[in-house]
């Protein structure tokens, strides 16, 4: 059975302020509430039963109910971030001690601000998704910020051997700056960061301006993730505010940095969903044609209307036959839609495509006509 170093070597906050053993961990299958950064401390998460409980899983060769994302990625034959995250530091967890090492990688999100209405994402994640969330589900969901004042010296004194850090959003360049600029500043001081790694995922609608890249200039490297879900005007359907020629301009921007800077590297993920499964494809080449590295493609888990296999069978099958068509990536996204079947979620899927369109004043049928005749 699969072992994960996640649930001890590994912090993430959530823009909400949510303490999980990583990004991809479901809380909803424990009867315990969620711990949160802004009422307890790390500490409280430490001692708290489902942390314990999912330790005991995979000391004992069970995968924790929480970790289902990855045990369905694993079984269709997608890398999970479990298998990524072992690939990328092995020799460090060969060497890791369990009981006294701390935290060797960490994910913090300062806060849920953001500059987009992603049709996948949702008022805990981006801040301009607010309104348009209390008019369609009728529910109110207040902004998020991430201000308890002592969390960076909590995260410095508990992570004395980190060597990740990952700052996702929200959008990063415009949530909890002056904090993240803090850690940073903490992380330069202590004469650390030369050995720790900087991750950011950004929309790559915001430039990072000069304080940036000189806090950067000290780190040992710096992975900014390009978050582009389609090309052209499906991107900016999917990316709801988005500017897809702005994008194009950043990403040959960010090109040309990476060509003058010794220890910035990029990369690429691409957010897997209904709205995009079937033009997966003509991402992987338009990638190419940039010069951009191989992306890497998640599946939407959450909310389940928006999950890839949402379409009814005989759409998955269309949309299996064009995935086989393609390359060896697109290939194994054709399995896992084989594998899974999700449409009983597929009228509430059309019911708020139909409802986001009307407000946002979009049209899936001419954007999509391809997928236009699966509705």
């Amino acid at each position: 059975m699969p072992f994960c170093f996640a649930p001890w070597s590994n912090l993430d906050i959530s823009p909400q302020g949510t303490i999980s053993p990583c990004c991809k961990f479901r809380h909803g299958y424990y009867p315990d509430p969620a711990l949160n950064i802004n009422q307890q401390g790390i500490s409280a998460y430490e001692q708290s039963r489902t942390l314990i409980t999912v330790r005991e899983d995979f000391q004992q060769d069970r995968w924790p109910r929480g970790c289902e994302r990855c045990k369905i990625e694993e079984e269709n034959g997608v890398a999970s971030k479990r298998q990524l995250d072992y690939d990328r530091w092995q020799n460090h967890y060969e060497k890791y001690n369990k009981d006294q090492h701390g935290y060797l990688t960490a994910s913090v999100a300062f806060g849920n601000t953001c500059n987009l209405t992603c049709i996948t994402c949702g008022p805990g994640s981006s801040s301009r998704w607010q309104q348009e969330h209390m008019q369609i589900y009728q529910k109110n969901v207040a902004p998020n910020h991430f201000y308890r004042e002592n969390f960076v010296d909590e995260l410095l004194e508990m992570s004395p051997e980190i060597i990740h850090l990952d700052i996702p959003g929200g959008e990063p360049f415009l949530s909890g700056v002056a904090q993240q600029h803090q850690l940073l500043e903490r992380l330069i001081d202590q004469g650390r960061a030369a050995q720790i790694d900087l991750h950011y995922t950004t929309n790559v609608t915001v430039w990072p301006n000069q304080r940036w890249w000189d806090l950067w200039s000290h780190f040992r490297e710096i992975d900014l993730q390009l978050s582009i879900d389609g090309v052209g005007p499906r991107f900016e359907y999917i990316r709801y505010h988005a500017d897809w020629n702005l994008v194009v301009n950043h990403v040959q921007r960010y090109l040309d940095e990476e060509l003058q800077r010794s220890n910035l590297r990029l990369s690429v993920s691409h957010t897997v969903s209904a709205y995009n499964i079937y033009y997966i494809s003509e991402f992987l080449h338009w990638c190419q044609e940039q010069g951009l590295p191989r992306p890497w493609l998640c599946r939407v888990h959450d909310p389940a209307h928006m999950r890839p296999s949402v379409w009814p069978g005989w759409a998955r099958q269309c949309i299996i036959e064009k995935l086989q068509a393609g390359n060896e990536d697109a290939r194994t996204w054709a399995a896992l839609i084989a594998n899974t079947d999700d449409s009983d979620h597929f009228d509430v899927f059309c019911k708020r495509l139909a409802q986001h369109d009307q407000y946002r004043g979009l049209d899936f049928a001419k954007t999509f006509p391809e997928m236009a005749t699966f509705l």
